[in-house]
């Protein structure tokens, strides 16, 4: 408290700032060895002269500052290094193809309720559908699934309508598979006192 109150720190932020303008140039030559461009190599001296100044209580006066400055760029490099390896690469023109998207949660939740609908359908209405929306042609498709193309058609019919009613409705009734049949045990014929002829 005494010190703040009697300009100590102001002068010590004062000098700190003052060091930190003069090795401008040199972070931006440094800057521009490692991100490549001058566009980059700007975002990176504004953000190591940031991170330098809320940083600043940790530099030592009678060390080497443009050491230390560096040391906090090369840092912010790595990690914003780090941070774009989850980002895809691709070419210009790829992005005329990718179509924006607002928000996204609905989106996620609807692509939820889908693979839980597919999941309640029959087997056979389910392969149906996969096999339309992977864009299989309906001969084909029926080919695959050994059924005539009509019948492929009209099984891909009745899992829509299913698959819809599973959607939008939490009252419909999922697949079940019919129990399996148990043939009853056949007993041994007692063949005592049975006349033939």
């Amino acid at each position: 408290m005494f010190y703040e109150r009697s300009g100590i720190v102001a002068d010590a932020d004062a000098n700190f700032a003052a060091t930190l303008d003069r090795h401008g140039r040199l972070l931006k030559s440094y800057a521009r060895r490692l991100t490549g461009n001058s566009i980059d190599a700007d975002d990176l001296v504004q953000e190591t002269m940031l991170r330098c100044w809320s940083s600043r209580h940790r530099f030592k006066p009678d060390t080497n500052f443009g050491a230390w400055s560096r040391v906090v760029m090369r840092n912010s490099f790595l990690s914003s290094h780090r941070r774009d390896r989850f980002h895809a690469n691709l070419a210009e023109e790829a992005f005329d193809h990718i179509s924006g998207a607002e928000g996204g949660q609905d989106l996620a939740v609807q692509v939820n309720d889908v693979g839980r609908a597919l999941d309640q359908l029959s087997p056979d209405h389910r392969d149906a559908v996969m096999l339309v929306a992977k864009g299989v042609s309906n001969a084909v498709a029926a080919a695959q699934l050994s059924i005539s193309e009509s019948a492929f058609k009209s099984r891909v019919t009745r899992a829509r309508v299913h698959l819809h009613a599973l959607i939008n409705d939490p009252n419909a009734e999922p697949y079940r598979a019919p129990a399996a049949k148990i043939t009853p045990v056949r007993k041994a014929r007692d063949w005592k006192n049975v006349m033939i002829g």
